[in-house]
């Protein structure tokens, strides 16, 4: 039999758990479950071998410049901050010099610390309130970001990350 299903226990009553066991493993085995990662051998694989392989085909795809890198100014988004504000306690957790303000929506303020470009600014937020949601996470759309803000469908806990380039 295939790598990884042992022989049927022939000696076992039929019905019996080891025949159950070995037909699970066998139905496993066949639906593409419990195939040792190890088993697989990809050598000379080619994604030119594949019958059908459309979106752009694939093969050669490297975003960006001739370093890989994207955008093509070869510039990457970086971590700014991470954080979360627990509404219960009222404490926030945040990197060093940065606040929280307000009640929904929450401001986030950089004090200081960061004054990323609007255009080179990118951030999320989810909800820490079971029935509370994140509606949306806005910052200016013009010059140097001292905050952005974290607006909820109720007042709540959230936890948030943002980054620029």
């Amino acid at each position: 039999m295939a790598a990884g299903i042992p022989p049927p226990p022939l000696n076992s009553p039929n019905g019996s758990y080891y025949w159950l066991e070995w037909y699970t493993n066998l139905t496993n085995f066949l639906n593409g479950q419990n195939i040792p990662w190890a088993n697989l051998n990809f050598t000379n694989s080619n994604l030119h071998d594949l019958q059908h392989r459309d979106h752009n085909e694939l093969t050669g795809i490297q975003g960006g410049n001739v370093l890989g890198n994207y955008p093509a100014t070869g510039n990457a988004y970086h971590m700014l901050g991470v954080g979360s504000w627990d509404n219960v306690n009222s404490v926030a957790k945040v990197p060093t010099a940065w606040t929280i303000t307000g009640g929904n929506p929450y401001t986030v303020n950089f004090n200081g610390t960061a004054s990323p470009l609007f255009s080179d600014f990118m951030a999320g937020a989810t909800s820490n309130t079971a029935g509370v949601t994140v509606n949306n996470v806005t910052w200016a759309t013009s010059g140097n970001l001292t905050s952005f803000t974290v607006s909820m469908s109720a007042a709540g806990s959230f936890s948030f990350w943002c980054s620029t380039i």
